[in-house]
């Protein structure tokens, strides 16, 4: 990983006390809602859209928006040129997903770890990453998703058309 992306943290201590509901997203630790404690207008460092963040848990997360990030908890920002387009990041975190399983209180993930950290991505023939392959991987993902959504809404319909015996 250490080859793909750049790691920064945060530069001051935002705290849950500093969350107002003004300014940008303040990232932590953990997966309740994806590790976003609130909005804070608190004076810190703002991280850009279309970056990573993995805590030291392993919990990783594109984030398309604008955050800052709390120092205290071990939250890493991650940005490179391999983050192209907003399909490329959730396609990234997917093969991310095996460092939960790894990363933990007791053996937490730390920029030193998660630079030696191997991912597996798709490769054309002359090696490089296929980004496109990864583009159109998502971008068939969400489609199957949307088609799932309309089932289950046009089921829901249904049940209640029925239940109600409205025709």
């Amino acid at each position: 990983m250490g080859s793909l992306f750049s790691f920064s943290k945060g530069d001051v201590d935002v705290q849950n006390k500093h969350i107002d509901g003004k300014g940008e997203f303040f990232v932590n630790s953990g997966v309740t809602n994806r590790g976003i404690k609130g909005k804070t207008d608190y004076p810190a460092k703002i991280f850009p859209a279309g970056t990573i963040t993995i805590d030291f848990f392993g919990n990783a997360f594109y984030r398309n928006y604008r955050y800052k990030l709390a120092t205290h908890n071990h939250v890493f920002s991650l940005t490179g040129e391999c983050l192209k387009n907003d399909s490329i990041g959730p396609y990234l975190i997917g093969a991310m997903a095996y460092l939960p399983k790894k990363y933990a209180f007791s053996n937490m993930a730390t920029v030193p770890s998660l630079e030696r950290e191997e991912i597996m991505l798709p490769t054309q023939e002359d090696g490089t990453i296929d980004f496109d392959l990864m583009t159109r991987f998502i971008t068939a993902i969400e489609k199957l998703v949307i088609e799932d959504v309309v089932d289950w809404a046009d089921k829901k319909i249904a049940a209640t058309k029925q239940v109600t015996n409205i025709e």
